[in-house]
Order: C-alpha cells, then sequence, then structure tokens
C-alpha cells in the first residue's frame, strides 16, 4: 500500500483490510454543541469533522416503529408533551433529555400482531440522502442500524423491559426478533439507498455499563445472541462487507460471541471501562477491528498533556498493521478547545505511518 497521501475513504479501507495507510484512522463520532461554541469562540466557525480530520461518518435513517405518528402532542409553557417514532410520550424542556410519560407499548401485546409502519418509506431516507451522497466518495460512511437491546428496552420502557426478561424470556424473544424484522428492514434498504455495500452497517445498541454487560452473558446468549447472528447475516448477505458493533461500556465478556456472530469491529471502545484497544488486537489479531479508545471521560476533561500524550501514544501501538482507527466516544463541554488542539499535535506528529519506534517516543514530561 502506498503511504502517498490518501483520501479518507482509502486509508479507512486500508486500516479496515489491516493494512497501513499514510496515517491512522480518525473517527470523531460527535462534538457536543457547547464544545463547538467554545471552539468558534477562539477559532472562529468551521467544519469540526474536516479540520479534525474525520475519515468515517455515520450516515443514518428513521427507523422507528411509527415515524408517521411521532410529535409534538401538546405545548406546556418551556415544555413539549412529545411522541417519538417509537410511541413513547416524553416530556421535555429544551436542551433536557425528557421524562418517560408513556412507553411505546404499554403491555405485552403478542409481538405478531405489532404492526409498524411500511420499512420502505421514502421519508425515513431523504433526510441523509443529500449527505450520504456528497461524502461517499472521499469518506468511508457507515449505515447506522438499531440493535436488538436498546431498541426493544426503548419501546417497552426500561423498567418494563427487564420486567419481561425476569417473567416471560419467551415473549421477551419473540418481541426482540419482532423489532429486529422491522430494524432489518429499513437498514438493508438504507444501505442500498445510499450506496454503502463497499462499507457496511453499524449497530448501535448500548448494552453496558462501566462495570460490565446490564444483562449476563449466559442471558445474553439466549435472549440476544440469536437475534444479533441473524442481524448480520441478513446484512452481509445484502451485500455489507462489515458490520460494526457500538456499544458504550465494558463488553469484553461479550466479545468472544460477538466475534462468533460475525462482528468485524467494535466502538467506542471506552478507555477507562478496560476497553484497551492495544490489549483487544493483541487477543483478537485480525478477528477484530477497534475503532475508537481515546478516553474522554478522564484523560482528555483533566487536560494534563503528559498523561494525554502517554495515552495517544500508547493508543497508536494499536495502529500497527492496520486495523485500527482512533477517536473518543464524544468530545463535551468538559474538555478544553487547547487539549484537543494538543491532540491534533500529537496525531499530526506521532499517527504518520510508519510509526515511531519506542526510541522516537519522547520521555514523560
Amino acid at each position: 500500500m502506498s503511504h502517498t497521501t490518501m483520501t479518507s475513504k482509502q486509508r479507512a479501507m486500508a486500516a479496515m483490510s489491516f493494512q497501513e495507510g499514510d496515517r491512522v484512522p480518525r473517527y470523531w463520532s460527535g462534538f457536543w454543541p457547547e464544545f463547538e461554541e467554545n471552539w468558534t469562540r477562539r477559532h472562529g466557525p468551521m467544519d469540526l469533522h474536516e479540520h479534525f480530520g474525520d475519515d468515517m461518518r455515520l450516515i443514518t435513517s428513521d427507523e422507528t416503529a411509527w415515524p408517521t405518528r411521532a410529535g409534538v402532542i401538546e405545548q406546556r409553557g418551556d415544555q413539549s408533551l412529545v411522541r417519538s417514532g417509537w410511541g413513547e410520550v416524553k416530556l421535555t424542556r429544551l436542551g433536557g433529555m425528557g421524562q418517560l410519560i408513556e412507553p411505546g407499548l404499554k403491555e405485552r401485546l403478542d409481538p405478531d400482531q405489532l404492526r409498524f409502519d411500511d420499512p420502505l418509506l421514502d421519508s425515513r431516507f431523504a433526510q441523509e440522502a443529500p449527505q450520504a451522497a456528497a461524502l461517499k466518495g472521499d469518506h468511508f460512511l457507515w449505515c447506522k442500524s438499531g440493535g436488538p437491546y436498546l431498541r426493544a428496552a426503548t419501546m417497552r420502557g426500561e423498567e418494563a423491559f427487564w420486567m419481561d426478561m425476569a417473567d416471560d424470556p419467551e415473549w421477551t424473544r419473540a418481541f426482540v426478533d419482532r423489532i429486529a424484522d422491522h430494524i432489518i428492514s429499513v437498514a438493508i434498504e438504507a444501505m442500498r439507498r445510499y450506496g454503502l455495500q463497499e462499507t457496511g452497517i453499524a449497530i448501535y445498541d448500548d448494552v453496558a455499563s462501566n462495570a460490565g454487560p446490564f444483562v449476563g452473558p449466559k442471558h445474553y446468549e439466549c435472549l440476544f445472541l440469536p437475534v444479533l447472528r441473524r442481524m448480520i447475516k441478513a446484512y452481509k448477505a445484502a451485500g455489507a462487507r462489515w458490520v460494526l458493533h457500538h456499544s458504550d461500556g465494558n463488553v469484553l465478556p461479550l466479545l468472544d460471541m460477538w466475534v462468533d456472530a460475525g462482528v468485524d469491529a467494535i466502538n467506542p471502545l471506552e478507555f477507562r471501562t478496560g476497553m484497551d484497544p492495544v490489549k483487544i488486537k493483541q487477543q483478537y489479531g485480525r478477528r477484530l477491528i477497534c475503532i475508537g479508545g481515546l478516553d474522554n471521560s478522564q484523560i482528555l476533561p483533566r487536560g494534563d498533556r503528559a498523561e494525554i500524550r502517554d495515552h495517544v501514544l500508547h493508543l497508536l501501538e494499536a495502529g500497527r498493521g492496520g486495523g485500527f482507527v482512533i477517536g473518543p466516544h464524544s468530545v463535551g463541554p468538559d474538555i478544553r478547545v487547547e487539549t484537543m488542539e494538543y491532540v491534533l499535535e500529537l496525531l499530526a506528529e506521532y499517527g504518520q505511518y510508519p510509526l515511531p519506534d519506542g526510541s522516537r517516543v519522547p520521555p514523560p514530561a
């Protein structure tokens, strides 16, 4: 592989194929509005994804069950009573998360009787189509899909869903299967419309906290793994070259199952939870691509330059031989602009291939 300057897409494709391009690719999955405001005050307005050399982007579609029913039900002063496409009703305030008033599915109805809006509705794909068309020539684009745990928990309400898993695992499995049928249909159509088969689909399914998976490995294997296998099989049969699994938290106990199910890559690898891409690459080799790793919750917010440099240089070790894309989960208001400027300096100096050997790494300050 030539080490001349590449497009973002060429660079990311090389890493996904366990090859070294011109530098370690980057994935800046999101900048909080507050950070963008701080950056703009210092540097003026700009596209932060472009400025930070973002090589991967995420293209979404509206995969909700009932997008035609979504909207504001009632305005109450500075609060809004809103129904989401998943049927849940929330009382929200501008900038707030919202209080759940009513879940989308209040009772354990027969999953076979659930009727969702047409997965092929043009309106599901219209908003992101221009961006996909504009970016896909030069950038690596993931087509986003929901996952079996989080979408089911959203529709039922998390507490009710936990009770479902304990009281009636058979119904829970059927319910999750029904939602997965719908999600698969939307994701495959999105991938087709956006033309993203050569890159693939990213399954976003937060199934873990910092301590570990919400559901023990045995219950996960019984309730969710078969559905995940089916989703991955369907996506790859539809042409997806790679399938990524995104989940916050510590998912180490699930990785063997995911790899066996056909997961090619994981993200965001929250470093504070023990998700170290260097160690994961050592364990799984070419069976698993690591995307993420930058600690946005402790190391970057502290802003200690020696600590940040050591952290970045450690992560770059995972880039040897490809199979690694560096980036944080997101960049929030607790991270200073100066800190991110320094991260960019480090990546510019040490993130180029061939990566520096130990003798070129500066000693701690």
